[in-house]
């Protein structure tokens, strides 16, 4: 089916991490398993953002954990702990990502006759400078930072809904990551898993769960 709105949740799903910032880390330390790291990586800004207490008006960016985690990765693959300016320097590599190829246009076509806004955990400034830079409009550009939770707090999907000013029946939740569309079909949204193998560089076989609303291996291939 159709919905009014669909709400996108960003690294990994809309745009390639791996790419660059496997590349910033090579940069950083030639000698070292870019892959590996950058794996590592990620997974330590899941495990922050799990254990982090966040409010709107206490808020720490996404962008600032990337560095912090740098730092402690470093010292995992055997590195010495860079300072804090050249951990935000490497990290800022998270802020450089790039589309998968079928982004730009399947979006284009979707908003066509739906709205179409992000939802993803990532900074404000971080998406707006993004997009901007990528030439991509939305309808809305929304983030965990404007609720003060990070997804999958259900508070994140029900504000973002009210904001566009559609029941949860009337949108769907878009992400490459199954966490984040259990939580939104929790409040009753509908749910699109995209397939994304390369996410994290190796080609990987994604289970979705069958209970998702439709799976897709291209954004041109919603509804």
């Amino acid at each position: 089916m159709r919905y009014k709105a669909y709400l996108f949740d960003v690294q990994g799903t809309l745009l390639d991490f791996f790419e660059p910032v496997s590349h910033a880390v090579a940069e950083y330390a030639p000698g070292i398993d870019a892959a590996a790291f950058t794996r590592a990586w990620r997974a330590d800004y899941f495990d922050r953002v799990a254990n982090l207490r966040q409010s709107a008006e206490d808020w720490t960016r996404v962008q600032d954990l990337y560095a912090h985690g740098f730092a402690d990765i470093c010292a995992t693959f055997g590195l010495p702990r860079p300072d804090a300016a050249t951990a935000a320097v490497v990290a800022a590599g998270w802020q450089r990502l790039v589309p998968w190829h079928d982004v730009p246009g399947g979006l284009v076509r979707l908003r066509a006759h739906a709205l179409v806004a992000t939802l993803s955990n990532t900074d404000m400034a971080t998406m707006v400078n993004l997009f901007k830079h990528l030439g991509i409009s939305w309808d809305a550009v929304l983030t965990a930072e404007v609720f003060g939770r990070f997804k999958p707090d259900p508070v994140t999907y029900r504000r973002a809904l009210r904001y566009l000013g559609v029941e949860p029946g009337e949108a769907a939740m878009v992400a490459a990551h199954p966490y984040d569309l259990h939580a939104a079909r929790e409040i009753g949204m509908g749910t699109v898993f995209v397939s994304r193998p390369y996410e994290y560089g190796d080609p990987v076989l994604a289970h979705a769960d069958e209970g998702f609303d439709q799976q897709v291996a291209d954004i041109n291939d919603i509804a």
